[in-house]
């Protein structure tokens, strides 16, 4: 019993996981949601781009995150001056950013399957009131995980231009993410403003689908025809 708890626990754990990057993986390339911020942002008047550009610029940096494309060569017209979008240090962090989210993908396919194989074995080792073991080790999963969620939460509520910083210096290595607005178009394209709205989107939307899961599960476990 204790084995195929732990088992369960550890398999939810690794499928909450794999929800979380693959909500962060949706919002970071929904395009009606960066056009949203756009509009909201002044970003053609920020950038000095015309909107056909600035989106043109967007599906490039989407191509080449996603690893559809080698380059981020992209020329457009800037302030009335036809010129290359991003300059050597834009390209160098959007380098960073892309190995970043290749690995982080990775690692949400191997938790999925990690999270598949567990929750077999477990209903190999013991069926009776497999179920109800589901949802006791979701339950388990979603508290530990939830208490650290809560508190990323709570900290990029209270100091998100602190919190943003952190979270670059522990996954990045260098300070190519500090741009300048006054050269750089990138940190005119998503400012801070922006992965503030894309934070909250992704947290809003990973609690509703972890929420959705854990009524599932309930309602499966409540189900008479247990073994």
């Amino acid at each position: 019993m204790k084995i195929t708890k732990t088992l369960v626990t550890c398999a939810f754990f690794s499928l909450i996981v794999s929800i979380l990057l693959t909500v962060i993986g949706f919002w970071s390339f929904y395009m009606p949601f960066y056009e949203s911020e756009y509009s909201q942002n002044n970003t053609v008047q920020a950038t000095g781009m015309k909107h056909d550009d600035l989106i043109k610029t967007t599906e490039v940096l989407f191509d080449y995150l996603k690893d559809n494309r080698d380059d981020l060569i992209v020329r457009v017209s800037v302030h009335g001056y036809v010129r290359e979008v991003f300059d050597t240090r834009e390209k160098l962090h959007m380098k960073d950013v892309k190995k970043l989210y290749l690995n982080a993908m990775s690692v949400r396919n191997y938790l999925s399957i990690i999270a598949v194989v567990l929750i077999i074995a477990a209903y190999i080792i013991q069926k009776h009131g497999y179920r109800k073991i589901l949802l006791n080790g979701y339950g388990t999963a979603l508290i530990i995980f939830g208490v650290f969620i809560l508190a990323i939460l709570f900290y990029a509520m209270l100091d998100f231009s602190s919190f943003w910083i952190n979270f670059h210096e522990v996954f990045f290595d260098n300070d190519l993410y500090l741009l300048d607005p006054n050269t750089e178009i990138l940190i005119n394209m998503v400012p801070e403003r922006f992965f503030f709205d894309l934070v909250m989107r992704i947290v809003s939307s990973f609690a509703a689908l972890c929420a959705f899961l854990y009524i599932v599960l309930k309602v499966f476990a409540g189900r008479k025809a247990d073994v």
